[in-house]
């Protein structure tokens, strides 16, 4: 499955994937240079809105991988 969407925030800890199957989810990476985590799977805008919030990191510090 390929994601429709990939996002990085601008200090690069994160990659955020959108796929569409048949909901819309996210996969959240942790990365570290060569190294990333397991993905944190989130269902929903929602989920993704407060996952975000609680990370303190804006749509406008996200740019398209």
């Amino acid at each position: 499955m390929d994601p429709s969407a990939v996002w990085r925030d601008k200090q690069h800890k994160w990659r955020i994937e959108a796929y569409r199957a048949p909901d819309l989810r996210f996969a959240i990476f942790a990365t570290n240079g060569t190294t990333e985590s397991a993905p944190l799977w989130l269902f929903g805008m929602s989920a993704l809105a407060r996952w975000l919030m609680t990370h303190a990191i804006s749509l406008d510090d996200l740019e398209s991988d």
